[in-house]
């Protein structure tokens, strides 16, 4: 049992450093903040999970004497590794909903540390400071989902919906093993009697939630899947004469968050998609029947309004947030 728990922790941290790296490639293709993002959270969590190995590491050194002093640093390490990756979640969501307010961007985290900290040090070492410690990370990603739910719910702009509809399978999925991720816990620590394996109060096993080992694989494919599709567009030399359908497909899709969030007129935005499919003013002017001087003014107020300086960075903007 020991060697098969070995070698699924092994394929954990093999899977959660991957998903980092695919991620983290695609935003150095597309910079793409949400994959910066989901790099972020799995590099975390591969952290998080290699605890476990640290945990065995000290056991076999120490002889099965484990100090008080490493306790608390083991403790305290699984707040930073947990909250890390949650809270990229979260940074991840606020700026896919572009939320600006800073209480609103810096409160959950805060929340998160003060409490997991709270449960360590206010509840009497057993099974219940465990679950409650457990826990806290559960309830830190039902408040993402909560406010992703609230956000879409209260959202006007139909283009906005649209977008944020398009996750709704990952989004009630997500939901579906979180509520099994707190049922697994409640098994372990309220119902289960373990304490022939559990090491001391505050020693945790990154390894004891395979409900959350599972969220975070669902979580990594979808990732994994985006990030392929960003590394198969060609962001720094878009083609001169239209882009692939997986491309245009794209543009099409994001095209009117993009405009709305940038206050862009009817005209402007059809300029701008022949601008993203890469043809020059004149080729414009051509297609939209305009004179070439009309075309350099939507152009000039499309680069005002998104604050971009070129067309380039134009280009590079809505790509970042598509």
């Amino acid at each position: 049992m020991e060697l098969v728990l070995f070698y699924y922790t092994l394929l954990m941290l093999l899977v959660s450093i991957l998903v980092a790296a695919v991620c983290l490639s695609a935003y150095l293709v597309s910079r793409k903040k949400t994959m910066l993002f989901l790099s972020v959270a799995f590099a975390f969590y591969f952290f998080d999970i290699s605890l476990v190995f640290q945990d065995e590491f000290i056991v076999r050194s120490c002889g099965d004497a484990l100090t008080s002093g490493y306790l608390v640093v083991r403790s305290l390490a699984s707040v930073v590794t947990g909250g890390g990756f949650v809270t990229a979640f979260w940074v991840l969501l606020c700026d896919y909903l572009n939320e600006t307010r800073r209480t609103v961007f810096v409160m959950p985290p805060a929340i998160f540390a003060i409490a997991s900290v709270a449960m360590l040090v206010m509840i009497p070492d057993g099974d219940l400071q465990r679950f409650w410690f457990w826990s806290i990370r559960q309830f830190y990603m039902y408040w993402i989902l909560l406010y992703a739910g609230y956000s879409f719910l209260r959202q006007q702009d139909e283009a906005e919906r649209a977008r944020m509809w398009r996750h709704r399978a990952l989004y009630a999925v997500t939901w579906a093993i979180g509520l099994l991720v707190l049922a697994e816990d409640c098994a372990t620590f309220l119902v289960m009697d373990l304490a022939s394996i559990n090491l001391d109060a505050l020693v945790f096993s990154a390894e004891h939630n395979y409900a959350e080992n599972l969220l975070m694989l669902v979580i990594g494919v979808a990732a994994v899947r985006n990030a392929v599709r960003m590394l198969s567009l060609r962001f720094e030399r878009p083609p001169a004469q239209g882009g692939s359908k997986q491309q245009e497909q794209q543009i099409i899709e994001n095209l009117n968050v993009f405009a709305t969030r940038h206050k862009l007129s009817q005209r402007e935005r059809e300029v701008l998609y022949l601008i993203l499919l890469g043809k020059d003013n004149q080729n414009i002017a051509s297609e939209m029947s305009l004179a070439l001087s009309t075309v350099k003014v939507h152009v000039h107020n499309i680069l005002k309004k998104t604050g971009d300086a070129s067309r380039q960075e134009l280009i590079q903007g809505f790509w970042k947030m598509s």
